[in-house]
């Protein structure tokens, strides 16, 4: 097996995964209601809007997509958090916690576009009342679904940090993206926009600490 270059592809699939999720979720926010204040006729207008409803409908493909790709990086993570920690069984969270995110993240955004879906068939008249309270639903589970991140985070600082690999700034720094991420709804779009930074820097300790793995560490 060739173990540093699956881990590379896991580490660009991690890349990759971080670009999907904000398309997906700019894609489903065309028509989704976050904000239970905007008027019925700003509601009814986004739901109805055919153009918006084409796109909207091809955000829950692309967050499945960039779902499987951060399982796909996860499971290299857990592989180099495997090597630093000498097999912490601590290790074997990162992907489960990862799967909890885009569990919830998908199903929030899906309640979110729901509405529209069915207004694009013509047999559907939408209530704005029911799309802000499937909108609000959605929200707070995508949200809840942070707590997932701050695990995946929380997780690695911690193995990383105690084999020595992190500096003392981005240990506190990565503690802090984790107490934002665990604080789930309430930290909103902060601790999303800190997890993918964080994440973008997870890939690139990935790769960088690929090869430095198999000179110390040869492939079993």
């Amino acid at each position: 097996m060739d173990e540093p270059r699956a881990l590379r592809r896991a580490a660009w699939a991690g890349a990759a995964s971080v670009v999907l999720l904000a398309v997906g979720v700019a894609l489903g926010y065309l028509v989704g209601v976050d904000d239970p204040s905007m008027s019925d006729s700003d509601i009814l207008r986004r739901l109805n809007d055919d153009g918006r409803q084409v796109a909207a409908g091809f955000a829950p493909p692309v967050l499945a997509l960039g779902i499987a790709l951060l399982l796909w990086f996860a499971t290299g993570l857990r592989r180099v958090l495997d090597r630093l920690s000498g097999g912490d069984p601590l290790a074997h969270a990162i992907v489960p916690a990862a799967a909890l995110f885009g569990g919830l993240t998908i199903t929030g955004v899906s309640l979110d576009v729901a509405s529209a879906f069915a207004a694009w068939s013509n047999e559907f008249t939408a209530d704005p009342n029911t799309v802000r309270a499937l909108g609000m639903a959605g929200q707070v589970l995508a949200l809840t679904g942070l707590i997932g991140c701050g695990v995946v985070v929380a997780v690695t600082t911690r193995i990383a940090g105690q084999a020595g690999v992190l500096p003392t700034w981005a240990t506190w720094v990565s503690y802090a993206v984790a107490v934002l991420c665990l604080s789930g709804f309430w930290s909103g779009g902060m601790a999303s926009a800190a997890f993918a930074l964080w994440l973008i820097g997870a890939v690139i300790g990935v790769l960088r600490a690929t090869p430095a793995l198999e000179a110390v560490h040869p492939t079993d």
